[in-house]
Order: C-alpha cells, then structure tokens, then sequence
C-alpha cells in the first residue's frame, strides 16, 4: 500500500514531473505518458493537484515541442524526415510516404494526429515542411493538443469521482510511474529489434565482387560510391572503376546526386561492411531502394585480381568525386 508520504511527494512534485515528461514525449524520446496523464488527472479528483493548473502545464510542454519539430521542418525540410525515421526504426519508404503526404498537407490532420501511434511525431515537422502557416499550425495544433491532454486528464478525474475506485488507486498508483516506463523500454525494444532486422536483411542483400564484376562486364554501368575515409584513401589510393567518392555524414545532403534508375553499390574498409550496410539502409529509407553493399569491400575486390582506378597526384583526390554544393 502506497504510503501518505507518497501522495505528498506527489502532490508537491508531480505537476513538475507531468510536464518534463509531457515534454520530453513531444522532442520525440520513448516515453509513453498516457497512464502518467491519467493518473494526474485521478490525483486531481483527489485534490492533491489542480486539474486547471495541469492542463496548462501539459499544454505549454506539449506546444514547446511541437514548435521545435514545426520549425525544425521548416528549416530542414524533407531532409528531416531521414533522422525521424531513423529515431523510429521504421524499415519502410518512410521519407517518400512523407513527401507524398507533404503536398496535400493542410494543418487539419493535427486535430486528430496525436491520437494515432506513428503519426502523433511525424505531422508537426510534416506541417513545417509543408509550410503550413504559422498562424495555422499553432492554431490547429493548440486545438489537437489541448482536446487530446483534457481527454486524457478528464479520464482520470471523472474515474476518480463517478466510481470507488480510490482503494484501487492507492494500490496502483505507486507502479504507474514504473509501467510506463516499462512500456517505454518495451516500445523501444521493439524498435532496435526492428532495425537490427533491417540492418541484417541489408547484410544478406550484399553484392559479391563476382556479381558486380559481371555486371560491369555486361554493360549493366551500376554506380559504384566509395565510402572510406580520406586516410584510408591516402593509405590505398585506388578505387574500384569509375567509382565516385562521398562522405558517409553526408549521405543526407548528397544523396539526390545518385541516379534512381540504375543499381547503386557502395562500400568501404570497416569490418562486415559496417558502414556501407548502415549508408545502405539510410538511402533506402530516403527512397533510394536499388542501394546494395559490396562484401569484402576493396579488399575482397582486389583479392580475386579485379581491376582497379589507381591514383597518384599531389594532392590525393580522385578525379570523380561527390561535392556539397
């Protein structure tokens, strides 16, 4: 049975605490705040917090970080929605059902928005990108906000008054912190297990030498992007042929360059093709989807006796190469 000491600590911290948390889930951290919202609002029916004063708190931590995703859109544009989609660990065309939905954006979807798990995050930079009005954005988004934090507080508040439930509460309310937590690492979990089958099925889908070898021989022209760092390339000046160079930090800006209508092979020096796998999976999720990684990298090119593009000037640049413009 939870302690009066407890519901002190509660009631004299829990508004504090209810709008970190409120805010930290808007910025997009894994935190699951329905239950929290709930028990706030039971906790209200109890007197030990003011519904009014929990309203406005939620309110302003919820505003606060939508208008950081919202200008964070309109600064970046669809260049954004790589990193949200990596933050969700979602192996689909992420950034290209963004785009798609960016032309017809209006704002009125952040009425309804935060009620639906994996749009509630991707419409505020979706409105920002968009260019939706700031006037509208803060308007449609004041409205969503404010009917989604009520409901779930009025939840909590009316359960309180309408039923008997208080000996429950003080049972369940010491573990509504944990369980949400709980919860939090749950989804969470599942996310990284959902990108680390992603990121193994990109490993299965590498290339052989042999195979790009052949295509090469065939006529089939893929593009080939060389990944390693510039010391590596000091240390091994040669490239597999034709291959152009590109900086795996930039692979967000840069990424446009590539042609979509052939076969793109990447690689690098690291071990298992670390960083081709994972510039592999960036570009699928930025809708470039005939991206594969080569196994063995250089290495394993030269090792069966492959030709090479050798470089000796100066300054030890290759003649082809990837520039941010």
């Amino acid at each position: 049975m939870i302690h009066p000491s407890h519901l002190q600590f509660m009631a004299n911290h829990g508004a504090f605490w209810i709008f970190l948390a409120t805010l930290g889930e808007r910025l997009g951290l894994p935190l699951f705040v329905t239950p929290l919202l709930i028990a706030a609002g039971a906790l209200a029916a109890l007197g030990r917090l003011h519904f009014g004063i929990l309203v406005l708190i939620t309110t302003v931590a919820c505003l606060a970080g939508d208008t950081v995703w919202y200008e964070l859109g309109r600064w970046k544009g669809s260049a954004l929605f790589g990193v949200l989609c990596r933050i969700s660990f979602q192996p689909d065309s992420c950034v290209r059902r963004s785009q798609m939905a960016m032309e017809k954006h209006t704002g009125l979807s952040l009425l309804w928005a935060k009620w639906i798990p994996g749009v509630a995050h991707l419409a505020v930079p979706l409105a920002g990108a968009a260019r939706v009005p700031r006037g509208r954005f803060h308007l449609y988004n004041s409205l969503g906000s404010v009917l989604w934090l009520v409901a779930l507080l009025a939840g909590g508040f009316l359960s309180m008054r309408t039923i008997d439930w208080l000996g429950l509460f003080v049972i369940t309310a010491q573990w509504a912190v944990g369980l949400a937590i709980v919860v939090s690492l749950v989804l969470a979990g599942q996310s990284y297990w959902r990108r680390k089958s992603f990121l193994k099925s990109l490993r299965l889908a590498r290339i052989s030498p042999q195979e790009l070898h052949r295509q090469i021989e065939d006529g089939e022209d893929p593009v080939i992007v060389d990944l390693r760092h510039p010391l590596d390339f000091l240390v091994a000046p040669r490239t597999l042929p034709n291959a152009l160079r590109m900086n795996p930090d930039e692979i967000a800006e840069q990424w446009r360059k590539l042609p979509s209508d052939r076969d793109i092979v990447v690689y690098c020096t690291c071990p298992n093709e670390a960083t081709a796998v994972k510039v592999a999976g960036e570009l699928q999720k930025l809708g470039v989807f005939r991206v594969r990684p080569l196994a063995g990298g250089l290495a394993g090119w030269e090792q069966l006796g492959y030709s090479v593009d050798q470089y000796f000037g100066d300054d030890g640049q290759p003649m082809m190469m990837l520039k941010t413009t």
